[in-house]
């Protein structure tokens, strides 16, 4: 399913060149230059857990025992609910978009489409309502004049690495930032990108990868 999603974002020629991208990334870890975050978290000795549901109860009742502090999400294929939103102090999402007005699907590619100068990363609490937390920080990555819709999601998790990493360690300190409401009157939603929006980012001068 994933694959075909895929290939209607992205067409044969750049699913092919993006598939051997996987497969190199897939090479190097076996080759012992990791890339996954398997093989990353196994080189920094973290341990990793595959859960079917971040939403297991048994689970996130483990977070309480080993006082787990955050629970981060990053690129999340869930919705969380609340019990796992109150599973820990701090539930915080990290959204590569402006909210409330980029929220939604692939907002880096919504951001080419719409012409924006750059995209702003988003760190934000988590609510029940998709996108609508309080803001903790925010974060602009120019948009390049050749920039494909690839070469920003990647700068622009990039970023977002590197900057949620700073605002954790702050955490428990009088520098961790007071969370700023967000005005949802002036909210927006986007969906995933349909073949013709991608159609439209082409003829536009923009590519997807």
């Amino acid at each position: 399913a994933l694959l075909r999603r895929f290939w209607k974002l992205y067409g044969t020629v750049d699913l092919i060149r993006l598939l051997a991208r996987y497969a190199a990334a897939r090479l190097a870890d076996r080759l012992g230059r990791p890339r996954s975050v398997a093989a990353l978290a196994a080189r920094a000795g973290i341990p990793v857990r595959q859960l079917a549901s971040i939403n297991d109860e048994a689970y996130l009742r483990t977070l309480g025992d080993r006082g787990v502090d955050v629970l981060l999400s990053v690129s999340a294929p869930e919705i969380f609910r609340l019990a796992a939103l109150q599973a820990c102090p701090h539930a915080i999402n990290i959204h590569n978009g402006k909210l409330p007005f980029y929220r939604g699907m692939m907002p880096t590619f919504w951001a080419l489409l719409q012409g924006e100068p750059q995209v702003t990363i988003t760190v934000h609490t988590m609510a029940e309502k998709l996108d609508a937390g309080s803001v903790l920080g925010e974060y602009p990555v120019p948009i390049g004049p050749r920039d494909s819709q690839f070469d920003l999601s990647a700068r622009a998790k990039e970023v977002a690495g590197r900057e949620v990493a700073r605002l954790l360690a702050r955490l428990g300190t009088p520098e961790w930032p007071t969370p700023v409401p967000v005005d949802m009157s002036q909210k927006r939603y986007f969906k995933f990108p349909t073949p013709a929006d991608v159609a439209q980012l082409r003829q536009r001068g923009r590519r997807m990868l």
